[in-house]
């Protein structure tokens, strides 16, 4: 029964990440269709634009989204821990999406600044963007735990362990996603 039950959690979630993979590869070949000037096909809707793509952002929320579908089965949680394991855990991922998105940001910035064909790096800003950055990293390192610890609080010491293997789960799956995104983009949407 137990095997049963865990079967079709694992087929859910393969649904789900394949669905997820068509999504990006029919926008992704859209979109290059649309800029290779060919019409859409009878009965076929345009590709959506490039406002209308799946952007790592989307992508990201529909791993966190399935981060809490998973969760409270995978976890075991009991209905009274669940409500606040949710409200716990989307303040880590927000902490992790901010501090990503200020990293990218910083790093950006440095990679212009060292760009030696800009030759707009003077050493003193490449020295302070540096700094920022280091700043950044422990600012985030400091925000993620604290939100993890507050996730951990609602949690058993079991449950703590399989929320870090549901972590490493979910991982594992985006990287696959995503492996998968480039190897059909490779063969041209096929």
């Amino acid at each position: 029964m137990r095997g049963e039950f865990l079967m079709t959690g694992v087929i859910r979630t393969w649904a789900m990440v394949s669905l997820m993979v068509a999504c990006a590869t029919a926008a992704s070949a859209g979109v290059r269709a649309q800029a290779a000037g060919a019409p859409p096909r009878a009965g076929q809707t345009p590709a959506p634009g490039p406002a209308g793509q799946i952007s790592p952002a989307d992508i990201q929320a529909m791993f966190d989204a399935m981060t809490v579908m998973d969760a409270e089965r995978f976890l075991s949680l009991t209905s009274d821990q669940f409500p606040p394991f949710v409200q716990r855990l989307k303040k880590l991922q927000e902490a992790r999406v901010l501090h990503t998105r200020r990293r990218n940001r910083a790093m950006n910035e440095l990679r212009q600044l060292a760009n030696p064909q800009n030759g707009t790096g003077d050493d003193a800003a490449i020295d302070g963007k540096l700094k920022e950055l280091a700043a950044i990293d422990t600012e985030g390192r400091a925000a993620m735990a604290a939100a993890l610890d507050g996730v951990d609080q609602l949690l058993t010491p079991r449950q703590r362990a399989r929320f870090r293997l549901l972590e490493d789960n979910i991982d594992r799956k985006k990287l696959d996603f995503l492996t998968r995104v480039r190897q059909s983009a490779g063969r041209g949407g096929k």
